[in-house]
């Protein structure tokens, strides 16, 4: 991309930049996520940008240009930085879910419209991968998403805003059974059953290449390992995903899984995501050390009322709930919790943070 056009936008956002407003929402999400008393939630709402606003650009755009992704990035600063919602900023280099994988040898492919995935190895690759351990942290995308993070902190440099408020987010780590089930492949489920010590040699692997991989991450943007970045913080260092989790049993997860998340969350803190229904492990995961947060992105498979009810005991804060909440919800949950709501313009978002201000919700 251009150069003069890359600085036209970053002109544009650094403009818009309410210092002030930054300062107060990082303090509602720090005593929300704390389970302190706070007069919203916080919420992000999100509501259709143009491309007159802010370029629109697609995933195979931005795969092998890091100025398209850098704006693609900001595309979400420049809707949160205008509507002035709950969201914190934080840029992360965007190269799909099989960033770990690749390390391990795992093909990437792309798409227009979805983020990039990895490909399973082929049987003979996953002997090699057992038996060399924890492989080059920049293989595979690695080195070029670490190369992508540095030039975002550069680009940021000379725009005095942007580079106090925008912060270095976490690149997707997935988190260690994702990842080994991206390695392995479909037969990884055979391997609770038939091949339980690879299983978990693997699982091992992939965690501490995880571990480092973070380490060598926040040595490369300057932030705080402790950190994750992005929309939400306070809430440590890890967003850990455990989407393929959801096809096990709550004894599979707390034997293979859960000793893998304690140890990237124990070291670094962090919330745990999940699509889809984990009914029977995700209350297991409250005990895990430094758990500031879980995210149920799939709201319609949980009765919020409970969950909340178990999450607040356990001082776990329900991070980005996604489905509507209702009335008997929006008088029990008043902290401990944020929310995503979409809205179908900048007008009906307008009138959403309206009603979040009145009545600590956005929800009608």
């Amino acid at each position: 991309m251009p150069l003069e056009n890359l600085q036209h936008y970053l002109d544009k956002l650094e403009s818009l930049i309410d210092l002030e407003h930054v300062q107060c929402t990082e303090e509602l999400q720090r005593r929300a996520f704390a389970f302190e008393p706070v007069d919203h939630v916080p919420t992000i709402l999100h509501y259709p940008i143009s491309a007159d606003e802010w370029p629109d650009y697609g995933f195979l755009d931005i795969f092998d240009d890091p100025g398209k992704m850098l704006l693609h990035e900001l595309r979400d600063v420049y809707a949160g930085a205008r509507i002035k919602d709950d969201r914190l900023f934080g840029l992360r280099a965007n190269y799909g879910t099989g960033i770990v994988a690749s390390m391990f040898g795992c093909r990437t492919v792309t798409f227009e419209d979805s983020l990039p995935i990895g490909l399973a190895v082929e049987p003979n690759q996953l002997a090699r991968i057992l038996d060399e351990g924890v492989p080059d942290l920049r293989a595979g995308l690695a080195g070029r998403a670490l190369d992508t993070a540095a030039y975002y902190r550069e680009s940021l440099r000379p725009y005095p805003k942007l580079s106090q408020v925008v912060g270095s987010q976490m690149l997707d780590i997935q988190g260690p059974f994702d990842n080994a089930s991206i390695i392995w492949g479909s037969d990884i489920y055979l391997a609770f059953f038939d091949d339980p010590d690879r299983l978990r040699r693997l699982l091992q692997i992939v965690t501490d290449t995880i571990q480092q991989l973070v380490k060598l991450h926040r040595q490369v943007d300057g932030c705080p390992p402790t950190e994750h970045s992005g929309a939400w913080h306070y809430l440590g260092g890890l967003c850990v995903r455990n989407d393929s989790s959801i096809n096990l049993s709550g004894a599979q997860y707390e034997e293979f899984v859960k000793p893998l998340d304690t140890q990237l969350i124990a070291d670094l803190g962090g919330w745990i995501h999940f699509c889809g229904n984990a009914r029977q492990w995700w209350p297991r995961m409250l005990d895990i050390p430094g758990l500031k947060g879980i995210n149920p992105y799939q709201g319609e498979f949980y009765d919020l009322y409970s969950m909340f009810e178990r999450c607040e005991a356990a001082r776990v804060a329900i991070v980005q709930w996604t489905t509507p909440v209702d009335a008997r919800c929006r008088e029990r949950v008043r902290t401990g919790f944020s929310r995503i709501y979409w809205a179908r313009d900048y007008e009906a978002a307008l009138r959403a943070k309206d009603r979040l201000y009145a009545t600590s919700h956005a929800d009608e």
